[in-house]
């Protein structure tokens, strides 16, 4: 992320040469539920994931796989807040 008014840390030049080059992203199965470099995995995998869009204020766009209708509340069963602890 860039901080307005600061220079970006970014190695753009790297970020560009890396993309263009199209290498397979390093992946070891510790790394995470599923291989990015397989499209199949990467597919059934946000197929069935919740999904958050937009920042600063995320909006759930898919539950379990299942998209969510933005006029209703994405959790109804949530529980009201709490008074704070004093």
């Amino acid at each position: 992320m860039t901080i307005p008014g600061k220079p970006s840390r970014t190695d753009w030049e790297r970020v560009k040469r890396e993309y263009e080059s199209d290498a397979p992203i390093p992946y070891d199965p510790e790394d995470g539920p599923y291989d990015p470099n397989d499209d199949a995995a990467v597919e059934a995998y946000f197929k069935e994931a919740t999904v958050w869009a937009g920042w600063p204020n995320p909006v759930m766009i898919q539950k379990d796989g299942v998209p969510v209708k933005q006029d209703k509340n994405a959790t109804p069963e949530a529980a009201p807040p709490r008074a704070k602890a004093s």
